[in-house]
């Protein structure tokens, strides 16, 4: 669920980057997902869109789980509570069939 339209527009912009990469077949990876957004960010004439571009490359800088309230495995919450599981993968030490 999006907070805002600002955020929608970062994904989809995100989006666009990475498919602009996969058309080009250039690896996918976060230093080249920026570089695509920065070339993207220079190109752009629409202020809305150039700052949308701009705060996406934080987000991609800081990663996004941090962003999102998202917790990685191994991480904390305010409370102290950790991350179980990562995906859709079983437990450590469990078969998944």
């Amino acid at each position: 669920m999006y907070e805002s339209d600002k955020e929608k527009l970062a994904d989809h912009i995100i989006g666009e980057a990475v498919l602009a990469l996969l058309n080009d077949n250039a690896p996918i990876s976060s230093a080249s997902l920026i570089a695509r957004l920065e070339v993207m960010a220079a190109g752009e004439n629409d202020a809305l869109r150039q700052e949308v571009i701009k705060s996406a490359i934080a987000e991609v800088r800081r990663g996004v789980p941090a962003k999102r309230g998202k917790r990685l495995p191994g991480s904390r919450d305010k409370e102290g509570r950790g991350a179980m599981f990562d995906g859709d993968a079983p437990p450590a030490g469990t078969k998944k069939h």
